[in-house]
């Protein structure tokens, strides 16, 4: 259409010119001097029209730049239809040579604009027509009765302008259907290469998934027998509690250690729950215990995890709430969320854990860092496996999943607050154990929590 365009801009002027220069005197005689308004009348016109299309043609280039095609594509036409009606208006029907600008106007119509603009433009073009022959009546000196000789041939352009309109309507209508099956094909092409790279990341994510599986049980069942003899020698501590036992410092400072140890072990069977649990082979110990104690019993972890110029603030209420859990799983969840916060703020912050009760039957745990938060994309991507923005060495993608997984698998949910630059929250929501008003519904004690009561003794 540029082109069209650039072409009746340069075409126009360039003829007229070369008209002026060479064939001028030929042009009035012949032309000019038959008109029915006579010459001075017929140049004026003819050399107005052409400016008129020739700054149309322009004027259309530059709005199709400015990403105006329609618009464009809309005055062209309109200025060279009322042309039209002008000169055949002044020059009459019978002078006017051809009829090649208003084919081209019914044929840009139609392809540019659409079916109603190729019918529209088939009517003016009739209405341009009527009038020029409707001129040469007005002048006619001919008596009255010639009134149907001055227009005996606008039933047969009717018919002739009608069978191109009528083939040019069929010929357009069948490439647009053909352009809109073709795009049809292209959008399906396009859904079927995404759904194949989609399976073809679900079947690698299968495969790194069925990897893992081997792997972790490997891991799991030798490291496993090497944390056993671990926290056995940890259990020593309790000959403390013994009759006679050396209570000297040196002993309590050792227990203390030892006490390092066990903690230390029961993060290192966290870390190995966290394969078995993601490649699907760990059995869930599904017990009722207290969520109050429990959350509380995992601050000495939590201050372990987090660097020194990291606040850590844990809030619970003063009651106890009954939740159907694994418990490792359960910290083991809270563990790796606060992790992640811990990577969040390099240089310092604060991070909050605060359960609470949700009416009469849940329980929130919120989890809540000022770090470096998330933006909405990363957020949409968090429980993806693998995904994770993490340099290579440092993050798997699995610990969130991993988070996910556990949540819903107990029938809770978990959602996500984070901006960029501040922070994250966590809300995990669970329903307390329906177990909580029977007879057997009583805290499961952890060896952290049964440690704190040797000390307290």
């Amino acid at each position: 259409m540029q082109l069209l365009l650039a072409f009746q801009g340069l075409r126009t002027p360039l003829m007229k010119i070369y008209l002026l220069a060479t064939e001028w005197p030929y042009m009035v005689a012949t032309f000019f001097n038959k008109t029915v308004t006579g010459p001075v009348v017929s140049i004026t016109v003819d050399l107005g029209t052409d400016v008129a299309i020739t700054a149309a043609a322009w004027l259309g280039l530059y709005l199709i730049r400015r990403g105006k095609f329609r618009q464009a594509v809309k005055q062209f036409l309109a200025t060279q239809l009322i042309c039209g009606v002008v000169v055949y208006a002044t020059f009459g029907y019978k002078v006017t040579p051809g009829d090649t600008l208003l084919l081209i106007s019914l044929a840009l119509g139609g392809l540019m604009l659409g079916r109603r603009a190729l019918w529209t433009i088939y009517v003016t073009i009739l209405l341009v027509l009527a009038t020029g022959m409707t001129a040469d009546y007005l002048h006619s000196t001919r008596a009255a009765h010639d009134f149907f000789a001055a227009y005996h041939d606008l039933l047969f352009r009717t018919f002739s302008y009608a069978l191109i309109t009528i083939i040019l309507d069929r010929s357009i209508g069948a490439l647009r259907e053909a352009l809109a099956e073709s795009d049809t094909h292209r959008r399906q092409l396009q859904h079927e290469m995404l759904e194949r790279e989609l399976a073809q990341e679900q079947l690698l994510h299968s495969r790194k998934m069925d990897a893992i599986g081997r792997l972790s049980q490997g891991i799991a069942h030798d490291f496993n027998n090497v944390l056993g003899i671990v926290l056995g020698f940890a259990q020593e501590r309790y000959r403390l509690d013994e009759p006679g036992a050396d209570r000297s410092s040196d002993a309590l400072a050792l227990a203390q250690a030892l006490l390092g140890v066990e903690t230390a072990a029961r993060r290192a069977d966290a870390i190995t729950r966290k394969l078995l649990n993601f490649s699907r082979h760990d059995t869930t110990n599904i017990e009722t215990f207290d969520v109050t104690q429990a959350t509380r019993d995992l601050e000495l972890m939590l201050r372990q995890l987090f660097p020194n110029h990291v606040q850590l603030m844990v809030e619970t209420p003063a009651d106890t709430l009954l939740i159907d859990f694994d418990q490792s799983q359960f910290e083991l969840a809270i563990l790796n969320i606060a992790s992640n916060a811990r990577d969040a703020m390099p240089d310092g912050g604060r991070f909050e854990a605060a359960l609470s009760r949700e009416g009469e039957s849940g329980v929130v745990l919120t989890l809540r860092d000022n770090g470096t938060g998330m933006t909405e994309e990363v957020k949409a991507r968090m429980f993806e496996p693998f995904f994770t923005t993490k340099p290579i060495g440092r993050g798997t993608g699995v610990g969130l999943t991993v988070v996910y997984n556990l949540v819903v698998q107990a029938a809770g949910d978990i959602t996500v607050e984070s901006h960029p630059d501040r922070g994250t929250t966590f809300r995990i929501r669970l329903p307390l154990s329906k177990r909580r008003h029977g007879a057997g519904a009583h805290p499961t004690m952890t060896p952290v929590s049964a440690l704190a009561n040797v000390w307290a003794r």
